[in-house]
């Protein structure tokens, strides 16, 4: 199996940014107030970790990735700050991994979790779904839910096919039902709502081109309610610290 979905070919060393992710996660945990671990479920991940702003009008509800196997909310709370500049209030969402999870079992929690914070006492008017690599595919799994307002998939994976030729699957397992039915592309339903697809110009071509068939197929269903946009000089990491910090 070959592996076109390896980020860690792009950058120098996928561990350092991801240790300083991390160090910057842990600094903003001790700086700002928040709830953690707010339970959305009875499953040990299934929780969620709240940086409330009682002004906020808006709530940004963000999604991780690490291709559905990797990573922890907790390693990316280094983008609140720039959402509570914002007067938004942050919401990082956590959920199981493959493969003690299935992917169909994944995104019933996230589905879960949005249920839950839109539930919620502290919930502002509008819900804007983020989601980063995975995440992003999980995010546009939800853009039919009818309490997301907005949402911006950055880096995503829209078409499933191709993953399973790789090593991912051999933690994910995926079936052919979850390839023809937990692929977005393969969604036709319209959606009236924006929503932004975003990637960088120094990511792995194959993520590039999954944007950009994304995008074609979204355009002609949605039109002007998508948008496509590639950074330059942007990578997989990269794109979070300038999506929060110049575009939201």
């Amino acid at each position: 199996m070959i592996n076109n979905y390896d980020n860690a070919s792009t950058v120098k060393s996928e561990e350092e940014i991801l240790r300083d992710f991390q160090a910057r996660s842990l600094s903003c945990y001790r700086q700002y107030s928040c709830i953690r671990d707010i339970p959305y479920a009875s499953s040990k991940r299934t929780c969620l970790d709240l940086f409330q702003s009682e002004r906020a009008q808006k709530t940004v509800v963000f999604i991780h990735g690490g291709y559905w196997q990797w990573c922890d909310k907790s390693d990316f709370a280094f983008i609140a700050p720039y959402i509570l500049k914002q007067e938004m209030q942050c919401v990082l969402l956590e959920y199981g991994l493959a493969p003690h999870y299935t992917l169909s079992d994944i995104v019933a929690q996230v589905k879960q979790a949005i249920d839950f914070i839109v539930q919620q006492d502290w919930m502002s008017q509008e819900l804007i779904l983020v989601g980063h690599s995975a995440g992003a595919h999980l995010a546009a799994l939800m853009l039919d839910h009818p309490r997301v307002n907005q949402a911006v998939l950055l880096s995503g994976i829209y078409d499933l096919k191709p993953i399973q030729y790789t090593p991912l699957n051999q933690a994910l397992q995926l079936s052919q039902w979850e390839i023809d039915h937990l692929s977005p592309i393969l969604s036709r339903q319209t959606l009236n709502k924006k929503y932004e697809i975003y990637c960088g110009g120094e990511e792995l071509e194959a993520l590039q081109q999954q944007s950009k068939q994304y995008f074609l197929k979204r355009h002609f269903i949605d039109g002007q309610q998508v948008k496509l946009e590639l950074f330059p000089k942007i990578n997989h990491y990269t794109i979070l610290e300038h999506y929060f910090k110049y575009i939201l």
